[in-house]
């Protein structure tokens, strides 16, 4: 959309079958990290014992002795939910994740060149979905499975998805202003008269934006990042 804009396309690989899974965010805040990981394990239908990151400061905060980090409280929070080890990669240690870097630049290779033209990103999303599906047909050089029948292998070690799915957003509160409007990273929106001067509640999302009180959500908007 608009040309040139860009996107981050967030990838998750099965270590041992490379099943894949993207999805393109808006941004690479928190929130992004948040949704792609809860679509991922849905689209997975599973969840891995670990997960390793190469320490964005969306999910380490701080690096600390060894691979011990401080994790983004939301990060920690979902690895609570689905039960995962949360790992990072050691600093300046680039052979533990050649296979990921090898995998990006196959996946910008085969999925998008030439570049894929949507409409939008909900398109563009769509797109993405079918080449991890059709992916799960094809068989890795060297192996005479194919990566659906190699992460058949994998799912049978991997956990199960508990029953209610994470809330993929990031908390925040704003002070609602003479105009009925509250502020929310770079943008203000309307909430209800009767909210006026009081202090709400905020979840963002990637896609939109939603003002609680008491619990209950008191305005829902379209997430504006201009």
């Amino acid at each position: 959309p608009e040309g040139r804009r860009l996107v981050s396309v967030f990838m998750g690989i099965w270590s041992y079958s490379h099943a894949r899974f993207a999805m393109a965010c808006p941004t690479e805040r928190s929130e992004a990290i948040l949704a792609a990981m809860v679509e991922a394990f849905t689209f997975f239908n599973c969840v891995s014992r670990e997960v390793w990151w190469d320490n964005p400061t969306t999910v380490a905060t701080a690096i600390l002795k060894g691979r011990e980090r401080r994790l983004n409280e939301r990060y920690a929070a979902l690895a609570s939910h689905y039960a995962f080890d949360p790992i990072c990669c050691m600093p300046r240690s680039g052979w533990e994740k050649p296979d990921v870097e090898h995998s990006v630049f196959d996946l910008q290779r085969r999925w998008a060149t030439p570049v894929p033209k949507v409409q939008d990103d909900d398109e563009l999303n769509a797109y993405l979905l079918k080449c991890c599906i059709q992916e799960l047909d094809r068989t890795v050089s060297g192996q005479t499975q194919t990566i659906r029948e190699r992460f058949a292998e994998d799912k049978a070690r991997a956990g199960e998805l508990p029953n209610q799915s994470f809330d993929p957003c990031v908390y925040d509160t704003s002070k609602v202003d003479k105009y009925q409007t509250a502020a929310y990273d770079t943008n203000r929106y309307s909430v209800p008269r009767a909210f006026a001067f009081q202090t709400v509640g905020v979840k963002g999302y990637i896609d939109r934006v939603e003002f609680t009180a008491n619990g209950t959500v008191i305005a829902r908007h379209p997430r504006c990042y201009e």
